[in-house]
């Protein structure tokens, strides 16, 4: 009977970062398109975090819950804001201008080995081959999707690729945080919400120095639509995050990356008549063994 329930809870979790990883493509896509239609990028930002957060809000209330004001859940919102959401946003806007996408991608990649590096260092999670192995698969899949873009990388740009590497610091930090610290009682829509509207905040802060908000368009009706779709994407997306977190951990959660590339790849093929190629195919092959491998079962 414990197995049983050890193989639903593994089974479950894993349907979940498939599901997480098909969303965070869906985001990638609707941030694109806001872009070319001529949104600032942190105009995407500012606007989506904190929407979505005001929708997770009016969810929250409606359900009767509520946000954890104690000064213990405050500091947690604003770290997390800071580590896991402003700081990552905030660099690879810039790397990605300065260094290109296909390298942001790949930098992004390495979440999952140092989350799973930090988790075991610290005793959050128990690590064992099975598992290294299929977080190792996983960026070996995602390496693979990135590189038929290795020509745009510029490395040329030593700094910025130096910086490009805290990214993944950031987002793997921002991971162990919310597993260590995580509220007692809270629940995943509240912690999504308060993160979410905290993260706004910050990146409202930081706007002027690293942004020029008096050119923020608002009043095309193009951009609206597509800000408000990636809003909604981003607050959905937010909720899932959180509850696979809450049920798989760190480490199966930083997963997310690889499988947000992954299905990018696919809904490119199947809504922009993108070639699957061969090593596409191999790719994604891996990072799905990867993800059920990494499973946790230890519960």
């Amino acid at each position: 009977m414990r197995s049983r329930r050890i193989d639903s809870a593994a089974t479950r979790s894993f349907l979940m970062l498939a599901s997480c990883g098909s969303v965070f493509a869906a985001k990638i896509m609707f941030s694109k398109a806001a872009l070319d239609a001529g949104a600032d990028p942190f105009q995407i930002g500012v606007l989506s975090n904190l929407v979505a957060g005001s929708l997770l809000y009016l969810w929250l209330v409606a359900q009767g819950d509520s946000i954890s004001f104690e000064r213990r859940c405050m500091t947690l919102y604003v770290a997390l804001g800071i580590v896991s959401v402003g700081l990552p946003t905030v660099l690879s806007f810039f790397v990605v201008d300065r260094v290109g996408p296909a390298y942001t991608a790949t930098v992004y990649s390495l979440s999952p080995l140092l989350t799973m590096g930090f988790a075991a260092g610290l005793g959050i999670e128990r690590m064992t081959l099975r598992r290294s192995c299929g977080i190792g698969l996983g960026f070996a899949g995602m390496v693979v999707l990135v590189q038929q873009q290795s020509a745009s990388i510029d490395l040329a740009q030593t700094t910025w690729v130096a910086v490009g590497l805290l990214i993944p610091a950031s987002a793997a930090l921002g991971n162990i945080i919310r597993s260590a610290f995580w509220p007692k009682g809270a629940s995943a829509l509240a912690f999504a919400c308060a993160t979410l509207l905290t993260s706004s905040l910050v990146m409202i802060i930081l706007s002027p120095v690293l942004s020029s908000p008096g050119r923020w368009r608002f009043d095309d009706p193009t951009i609206a639509a597509w800000l408000a779709s990636f809003a909604l994407v981003s607050a959905l997306s937010s909720v899932l995050n959180f509850r696979l977190q809450c049920v798989a951990g760190p480490v199966v959660f930083s997963q997310i990356g690889y499988w947000g590339t992954g299905f990018g790849v696919v809904f490119a093929a199947v809504l922009f008549g993108d070639a699957l190629t061969g090593l596409s195919l191999i790719g994604l092959a891996a990072i799905i063994v990867g993800g059920i491998l990494a499973r946790r079962q230890d519960r």
